[in-house]
């Protein structure tokens, strides 16, 4: 597939979560071997995309000056989850597309765009979704822009779930089993703590 297609995608980092399960700790701000978490996400998304926004509701002006990329806290619902910032990055884009991905995910594929955009274009679907295998990875999203009228619909029901708006949409779910360690999600400072024993 031609390389012009990520001109068409804007990648948005979701790091605006509470992280209860790592003590409050803001997630993309952590070191692991000397080197912030959302600067690994930073490296990989870099090339696959046209532009970059950062989706978080704290430690603003670190996270700028950490990456250099666009801010953006939650318009639609502080702090309700992931679907939260992703509506905030469609709002926002000026591309077709927006490519979502979490903040504590080190290990993110250098071909996550591509085949969630091939998927989604063969397909003829409106959102592409990685799937690692086993289950779905609801958070490494492929989402048409045009979606955000009806997103704004789906938060006015009291819905907050990123797997049922897939749903709603009829997700295209796009095969990553062969890349399944790329979605290794760090939630735990048990988990980070071995993930930078492991990746020294």
């Amino acid at each position: 597939m031609p390389k012009t297609y990520k001109n068409n995608i804007t990648g948005v980092i979701l790091a605006g979560g509470r992280a209860k399960r790592m003590n409050g700790e803001d997630k993309g701000l952590l070191l692991v071997n000397d080197k912030h978490m959302i600067e690994y996400v930073v490296d990989t998304l870099r090339p696959q995309v046209s532009s970059i926004l950062i989706s978080a509701n704290r430690n603003l002006e670190q996270y700028y000056q950490l990456t250099k990329y666009p801010i953006l806290p939650d318009n639609f619902g502080y702090y309700s989850g992931p679907l939260a910032g992703i509506a905030t990055a469609l709002s926002t884009a000026s591309t077709d597309y927006v490519l979502s991905v979490p903040c504590d995910a080190p290990l993110v594929s250098p071909e996550l765009a591509e085949r969630l955009y091939t998927g989604l274009i063969q397909g003829g679907g409106k959102i592409s979704v990685a799937h690692d295998g086993e289950v779905i990875q609801p958070t490494f999203c492929l989402m048409k822009r045009s979606l955000l009228t009806d997103l704004l619909a789906f938060f006015k029901m009291d819905e907050r779930s990123v797997r049922r708006f897939l749903q709603r949409h009829a997700a295209i779910q796009v095969d990553f089993s062969d890349l399944a360690d790329s979605f290794l999600n760090i939630n735990t400072t048990e988990e980070l703590a071995l993930y930078a024993t492991n990746n020294r």
